[in-house]
């Protein structure tokens, strides 16, 4: 009895001591939080090496034959002065975008992308709201 008594002694001081109470703030591999010493997000503001990036507020419908360009312009925090590169997927048939792939450079605010649908481009009976 008296064993078995120090025995879940033992093991309760081992647990009591040797476990750390400090955990990676959500869960194990989690690469934010106080301990990692990575930045958050301000309340006001754009966080340092983010960027955001802002289209036109209205919807842009082109017809077929024609082109229309859309500037797509780029907010940049702090700290972040890299090229960013954008890619533009699932485009109706028959569209097309120039340049195909577009890149907003370092110390540029904005990019020009022109829209072409061609003669025989698909039709869209869907309407923005």
């Amino acid at each position: 009895m008296k064993r078995l008594v120090s025995c879940f002694l033992a093991v309760g001081l081992f647990a009591a001591i040797g476990c750390d109470t400090h955990s990676t703030p959500g869960g194990p591999g989690a690469t934010t939080g106080p301990n990692t010493g990575s930045a958050h997000k301000p309340l006001v503001g754009q966080a340092d090496d983010t960027f955001t990036l802002s289209t036109p507020t209205l919807s842009t419908s082109i017809k077929q034959g024609e082109a229309k360009t859309v500037k797509i312009s780029i907010k940049r925090g702090k700290n972040f002065s890299e090229d960013v590169a954008l890619k533009l997927d699932g485009m109706p048939k028959g569209v097309t975008a120039e340049p195909a792939n577009p890149q907003i450079k370092h110390g540029e605010d904005e990019t020009a992308v022109a829209f072409k649908a061609a003669d025989d481009a698909a039709l869209s009976t869907s309407r923005s709201k």
